[in-house]
C-alpha cells in the first residue's frame, strides 16, 4: 500500500513538473517571437519566474521522494554504529523541523497577501505565486515520512522495499 502511494505520488509529481517545464518553454517560445514581431508581451517574464520557481520546488519535492537530493554520508559512515544512528536522526528531526517551519511560514505568508494580485496579470492573485512554498513544504514533508528508512537488524536503516530509486 505504501509502495503505490510513494508511486502514485511521484508520477504525479513527474508529471506536474514536466507539464510546467513544457508551458515555461512555451510561454518563452511565444515571448521571442512576439517580441521579434515587435509586439511584446509583457507579462511574460513574471508568469517565467512564476514558473520556475513552481518548477524548482516541485522538482525538490519529486528528489526528496526519491532520496535524490544532494547529502553527505561520509562523516555518518565514518562513526561507529551508535553514533551513526544517532546522527542520522538527529539530523532527520532538523531536516522535519525545517520544513515544518517552512510550511507554516508560507502558509502565514498567504495570508500576509491578502488580495493583492500579480503586477501584469491583474486577475491571477498572489497568493498562487506565493503558494508553491506551503505546498512544496508539505508535499517534500510527505515524501520524506513516506521514504523514511526503517530500522533493519543489525545496521542501523534501510530503506523501505519496493522504490527501486531508494540510495542504500
Amino acid at each position: 500500500m505504501l509502495d503505490r502511494v510513494i508511486h502514485w505520488l511521484d508520477l504525479f509529481l513527474q508529471l506536474f513538473t514536466v507539464t510546467l517545464i513544457v508551458i515555461l518553454a512555451v510561454i518563452v517560445l511565444l515571448a521571442v517571437g512576439f517580441r521579434y514581431s515587435g509586439n511584446s508581451l509583457i507579462w511574460y517574464d513574471e508568469v517565467a519566474v512564476l514558473l520556475l520557481a513552481w518548477i524548482t520546488f516541485t522538482g525538490a519535492a519529486l528528489a526528496v521522494l526519491r532520496n535524490a537530493h544532494l547529502g553527505f554520508n561520509g562523516l555518518m559512515f565514518g562513526l561507529p554504529l551508535p553514533g551513526r544512528i544517532a546522527l542520522f536522526w538527529l539530523v532527520e528531526a532538523i531536516f522535519f523541523a525545517i520544513f515544518a517551519v517552512t510550511l507554516w511560514a508560507g502558509w502565514t505568508i498567504l495570508s500576509i497577501f491578502g488580495n493583492e494580485t500579480m503586477t501584469t496579470l491583474r486577475f491571477v492573485p498572489r497568493s498562487v505565486v506565493q503558494g508553491i512554498l506551503p505546498v512544496s513544504a508539505a508535499l517534500i514533508l510527505l515524501g520524506r515520512a513516506l521514504t523514511l528508512p526503517v530500522p533493519h537488524g543489525r545496521g542501523p536503516v534501510r530503506h523501505r522495499p519496493g522504490n527501486p530509486r531508494n540510495s542504500a
